[in-house]
């Protein structure tokens, strides 16, 4: 009987594990969120490895180490007016001990320079690393979806 609640316990693990790390990166996600929304670009970049790597959305908008991160997420989390950001989904995916990759999925909202408020959906593909006890963004890559195209002219039309 000890036996097999030792091989209960023993095969419970992995599960156990997984849950944490779900919770874990569901998590540094959301403090990514707060603290972009409020505009604390200090928080923000302690969210990231010394080395990392950020490609968003839009010309430009790379860059690799602590001062490029902080260039970004300056002018993303601090000037965007009413900046609104919803994590709708995040998967993880171990890699390793030290290691996780990510895909998420956010919602994102903000006033653009002409006043009007504007939405998009945003995916994010993350590599995470866990150092020092704490989970790090490693590499953090965001885009934003298209909108589908178009039916040709000719297809859009009512038949008479």
């Amino acid at each position: 009987m000890t036996k097999q609640i030792l091989f209960a316990l023993v095969c419970s693990l992995p599960a156990v594990a997984q849950a944490d790390l779900a919770a874990d990166v569901k998590a540094h996600e959301e403090a990514f969120a707060r603290a972009c929304v409020a505009g604390d670009v200090a928080a923000v970049v302690a969210l990231y490895a010394d080395d990392a790597r950020l490609v968003w959305p839009g010309a430009g908008e790379e860059g690799r180490g602590k001062a490029d991160i902080e260039r970004l997420v300056t002018n993303f989390c601090k000037h965007t007016k009413n900046l609104k950001l919803t994590l709708t989904s995040v998967d993880a995916v171990p890699l390793d001990d030290a290691h996780v990759g990510t895909v998420a999925h956010w919602e994102s909202s903000a006033t653009g320079p002409d006043g009007k408020s504007a939405s998009v959906k945003v995916r994010s593909t993350e590599v995470l690393v866990k150092s020092g006890g704490a989970w790090r963004y490693l590499v953090d890559h965001a885009s934003v979806g298209q909108p589908a195209p178009h039916a040709p002219h000719a297809a859009r039309r009512k038949p008479a």
